[in-house]
């Protein structure tokens, strides 16, 4: 089939809602997150498998939020990339690897949630915290490693020369082979866990309705915890699928207008990915009970709006052991 060639010229639409939105999501992201690192790092206690998966999430979607204000830079300035091609393709392998972690983390999340219901009594169930730990550092060495095609794409695809800087491109006809496996494994790492979390979800739903386990606190919370993993997943990813899908087609199609269209869509959609990073401390709080604890106890220590210590803080010393028992509390297989 013979190439087509479709000019581009940068959405002046596209970079007007893009910039104001992808610096929201930057700064609600980071003060949420921020937070979360502060209360995983100095306020928990208890290190559990779910604890330790909880914090590489936070790291990863810290890390992509970091990397964020160059994307808003590059709207601001009706996406011309002012960097070098060679931060070009760090900014993107860096929003890449780390949109990867979010989504693997996210998966590991689910998978553990349905082991410890389905299979309560089997090892990976009592898996320790030192185990998690390993699982972790595994998953980052894969992670890197399935963005490492990234690093080997040819900079001046990247980085055109009309200073654009997007990852994935459709209209050019110098595909590399890094570039193909670099689109094929992003296929996979989108499809694959939406699958498992799929998979875990009704597992877990089936068997807490075959098992009568719906009066309980710890099963109720645990489907709670993958209805919230499968909305993130869904809100945030599905838009990114359906138009890279879109655009795939519209090139086989040979039809400029709907590419250009569902290509400027494409990048669109990138905003929703990188919500993920933003909306995942609302799971923190559903999925982990001392780390909703403790930010409580964190945010009720002082009348923030006053700069005055809570009333209550002076009956620290009689409250003390409750709320140590409370943090962990969480001690159950269902709500680790």
């Amino acid at each position: 089939m013979s190439e087509i060639q479709c000019n581009f010229n940068s959405s002046s639409v596209l970079s007007a809602v893009m910039a104001p939105v992808l610096a929201l999501e930057c700064i609600v992201g980071l003060v949420g997150n921020g937070f979360a690192l502060f209360i995983f790092c100095f306020h928990i206690r208890s290190w559990k498998s779910n604890t330790i998966f909880l914090l590489c999430l936070v790291i990863a979607d810290f890390l992509l939020l970091v990397n964020l204000p160059f994307r808003v830079d590059y709207y601001v300035h009706d996406q011309t990339w002012n960097y070098g091609s060679e931060a070009c393709k760090a900014n993107l392998f860096m929003l890449s690897t780390n949109r990867t972690a979010s989504i693997f983390f996210l998966t590991v999340i689910a998978l553990n949630r349905y082991v410890k219901v389905v299979w309560p009594h089997h090892s990976l169930s009592q898996a320790s915290a030192k185990s998690a730990v390993q699982v972790s550092a595994g998953l980052w060495v894969l992670i890197l490693l399935i963005n490492v095609p990234f690093l080997c794409i040819k900079s001046d695809i990247l980085y055109s020369s009309s200073n654009s800087c997007v990852s994935f491109t459709v209209n050019n006809t110098d595909h590399s082979t890094a570039q193909s496996l670099h689109h094929i494994l992003t296929g996979v790492e989108l499809f694959l866990p939406l699958g498992i979390i799929l998979f875990c979800t009704f597992s877990i739903i089936f068997t807490v309705r075959r098992r009568n386990l719906g009066k309980q606190a710890g099963a109720r919370r645990t489907v709670l915890v993958l209805g919230v993993v499968c909305a993130v997943y869904f809100f945030c990813f599905l838009p990114i699928i359906i138009f890279s899908l879109a655009s795939l087609l519209a090139f086989q199609l040979r039809n400029c207008h709907a590419l250009r269209l569902c290509a400027d869509l494409f990048q669109g959609s990138l905003a929703f990915t990188y919500l993920t990073s933003t909306l995942d401390p609302v799971l923190y709080c559903f999925s982990c009970p001392s780390f909703l604890h403790q930010s409580k106890m964190v945010l009720c220590k002082r009348d923030w709006w006053t700069g005055k210590k809570d009333n209550q803080e002076g009956d620290d010393s009689s409250s003390s052991k409750p709320n140590r028992q409370v943090a962990r509390g969480d001690a159950g297989t269902l709500q680790d």
